[in-house]
């Protein structure tokens, strides 16, 4: 089983979500919105693969000091995928109230 979340891809919000996570996730796949690996830990929070170096070194220096316990991770936006639907489709169902109020 699987849930998808969707939060801004900072090293800081990715190191965090991990940090909250390691223990609970057997793994932890982290894409863009085209679907482009951007992260990809292990159970415990280790960092297996990361394409983009400067991130991957951005996200441990975040991360180590939530791993050696000297920090708690921290609290970001998150919203699961279905309730970013219903955002969007409330957003789009304006945008058509909107329109048709100009006609």
């Amino acid at each position: 089983m699987h849930t998808d979340y969707m939060f801004p891809m900072t090293a800081e919000n990715i190191a965090n979500f991990i940090g909250k996570n390691a223990y609970t996730a057997d793994k932890i796949i982290m894409t863009d919105m085209c679907d482009r690996l951007i992260c990809e830990s292990i159970y415990g929070g280790f960092i297996m693969t990361c394409p983009n170096q400067k991130l991957c070194r951005d996200i441990i220096s975040h991360l180590l000091p939530i791993q050696q316990g000297e920090k708690e991770p921290k609290d970001f936006p998150i919203a699961t995928r279905e309730e970013m639907e219903a955002l969007w489709h409330s957003e789009e169902d304006a945008v058509m109230q909107a329109e048709f109020r100009m006609l």
